[in-house]
């Protein structure tokens, strides 16, 4: 088993064990910034499935599992930093410190992986829903839990299969954040075609069989002079995922492929995860603008407001309405 490897400077007497330097906490303002206006995004998206059982449904399990991750790397940002930035103390409870510099370190890389097979999974059951025309989520209610804890459980064995090994171990930097460090570049490799390549490669491999199948149906459709509205639905499905999944690979893959071959923190390592933030912060947007189950919930909140609002000034009208009638038939009365 690896143990937490500090790296201190000779010309520091007492440093403080979680405490960032100055330089970190102005390098992380940004991420801060991001961050802040990701929780109201984020909290716009869940007030919306609060109050809207429209969009409560089991096919849109695989994005709200996605948005959750999205949370939980929020709450890891915000915790560290506080931590980060409030602990003045040299000496530290050791199980405290090496609980924060774990988390720290794996949780990041850790909920990364676990979105891009969440997408995976979401891609996978959409291109059996075109291609088969069934709900896999109730004919394949098992395999859709399988998949679940698939998802959440193989990253993380993977994590502490290389902790325990020695194949990585986490530093702590002096004034800085801890860092899980690989031992080889094997190991490097590895968890780069596992993150990465892998399922990139099975997205737009699924992407790729969705266009084509539905491609090959449209040309048949309309040598019958026929095009079903679930057809265009299916179209739409995709389209739908394949401008969300573009935007989404430019912004997250910079900060996993940095983060496999880098170590400590730079401006090589701080850029990628401030575009990471900025994905958070983006995708309850992307995702609303894109679905259209989302644009319905939101029109029926407006139409509800305005209804509301509309009944509301009837009924003022209607008090106003006959005081009005009233002072009037007094003046002519007395004229």
């Amino acid at each position: 088993m690896s143990i937490i490897s500090n790296r201190q400077t000779t010309n520091e007497t007492c440093l403080p064990a979680l405490l960032w330097n100055q330089t970190s906490i102005d390098n992380r303002r940004p991420s801060l910034y991001v961050c802040i206006i990701a929780v109201l995004t984020h909290s716009i998206f869940w007030f919306q499935l609060v109050i809207c059982p429209t969009v409560r449904q089991k096919s849109m399990q695989w994005l709200y599992a996605y948005l959750i991750t999205d949370i939980l790397l929020l709450i890891r940002f915000f915790v560290t930093f506080i931590v980060h930035t409030t602990t003045y103390e040299c000496i530290v409870n050791q199980t405290w410190s090496a609980f924060v510099c774990y988390t720290e370190a794996a949780l990041d890389n850790y909920l990364n992986i676990t979105e891009v097979y969440i997408l995976l999974a979401l891609n996978l059951c959409r291109y059996a829903q075109i291609v088969f025309n069934r709900n896999v989520y109730a004919a394949n209610f098992k395999l859709i839990i399988l998949a679940h804890l698939s998802i959440y459980l193989m990253p993380l064995i993977s994590l502490i299969i290389q902790i325990y090994s020695g194949a990585a171990y986490v530093t702590k930097y002096p004034g800085e954040s801890c860092d899980i460090t690989y031992t080889n570049i094997y190991v490097k490799i590895f968890n780069v075609a596992f993150a990465f390549v892998l399922p990139i490669l099975l997205n737009v491999g699924v992407i790729a069989a969705s266009i084509r199948h539905i491609h090959l149906t449209s040309q048949l459709r309309q040598a019958q002079h026929h095009i079903s509205a679930r057809e265009k639905y299916h179209r739409s499905l995709v389209i739908q995922f394949f401008i969300f999944y573009t935007i989404w690979l430019l912004l997250w893959s910079p900060n996993v492929i940095v983060y496999q071959f880098t170590t400590g923190a730079s401006k090589v390592t701080l850029i990628p995860a401030l575009l990471n933030y900025i994905e958070i912060a983006l995708d309850p947007l992307i995702i609303g603008a894109l679905d259209v189950r989302f644009y319905q919930a939101w029109k029926h909140i407006w139409l509800e407001f305005r209804n509301r609002r509309l009944r509301r000034l009837q009924i003022e009208q209607r008090r106003i309405g006959p005081t009005t009638i009233e002072t009037t038939m007094q003046l002519r009365r007395q004229k």
